[in-house]
């Protein structure tokens, strides 16, 4: 999944953050929008970043299905 600008960036979903200037600097935390800013999603902490661009969270282990 690629980048997005960050300005597109949807409220209340688990996203991760970067900072792309030349090169790519994710935060790699994931995030929520929420009117005041950003959140940490594993802690619901307030996050301050300067993010320009967003992506769907992908999270380390993917689900496995037992059937």
């Amino acid at each position: 999944m690629g980048w997005h600008d960050i300005a597109s960036a949807p409220f209340g979903c688990v996203i991760e953050l970067a900072m792309i200037d030349g090169e790519r600097q994710p935060l790699g935390v994931p995030c929520i929008r929420h009117t005041e800013g950003w959140l940490d999603a594993a802690t619901m902490q307030p996050v301050i970043v300067s993010a320009t661009h967003w992506r769907h969270w992908q999270p380390d282990v993917l689900p496995t299905c037992c059937c």
